[in-house]
């Protein structure tokens, strides 16, 4: 299923996080970066939507401005969000968290701006 999603999108959306791209978000749903509903906490999203089928990596902040994706799904693949399917991606990537950072939690914080350090606009439109 991921190999239907080009590799070129994918490596555009990871050169706007590694570069400091702007990170736009809307007051409540990141355009590109979003934080998920629990359970599990502290999931992720960066959504590759410049491509057909979209793509989301899905990943955990070890610290700020330090996303570590574990796991990649097309949007087809995930459907509605309250599916199994995006319970299982999240449950996978906590899964994956937890096997390369034994006993390191991710990171937490109450807002966006505690994620990412510069080059982030979260503001209701």
């Amino acid at each position: 299923m991921n190999t239907l999603v080009g590799a070129g999108a994918i490596e555009a959306a990871m050169a706007r996080w590694v570069l400091g791209g702007r990170i736009y978000g809307n007051g409540r749903r990141g355009l590109f970066l979003t934080r998920l509903k629990p359970p599990p906490p502290e999931i992720w999203e960066i959504r590759v939507t410049e491509h057909t089928p979209q793509a989301r990596l899905f990943g955990r902040f070890a610290e700020p401005d330090t996303l570590i994706p574990t796991n990649l799904h097309t949007r087809g693949h995930l459907g509605k969000a309250t599916s199994q399917a995006w319970a299982f991606a999240m449950a996978s990537c906590a899964r994956s968290w937890d096997r390369l950072f034994p006993n390191q939690p991710a990171f937490a914080g109450p807002s966006i701006h505690d994620y990412i350090s510069e080059n982030c606009d979260d503001f209701p439109i």
